[in-house]
């Protein structure tokens, strides 16, 4: 039982992180490529990997 953890308003507040706008945005997009891909063409495909690397930089830039 002494391994139990117990959130405390401190631990609570350290969990809310502020998110990064262009990521999300930039994975909206690439999700809705990847749609386009299963409803209308295979080669929409080609954006969404466009746009999951470029969010990747984006996050990598935030970890720096």
């Amino acid at each position: 039982m002494d391994n139990l953890v117990y959130l405390t308003n401190s631990s609570k507040e350290k969990m809310k992180r502020n998110f990064n706008k262009k990521v999300v945005t930039y994975s909206l997009i690439a999700l809705g490529f990847i749609a386009l891909t299963f409803l209308v063409n295979p080669y929409f495909i080609v954006g969404a990997i466009i746009f999951m690397l470029i969010n990747q930089k984006e996050i990598m830039k935030g970890k720096n």
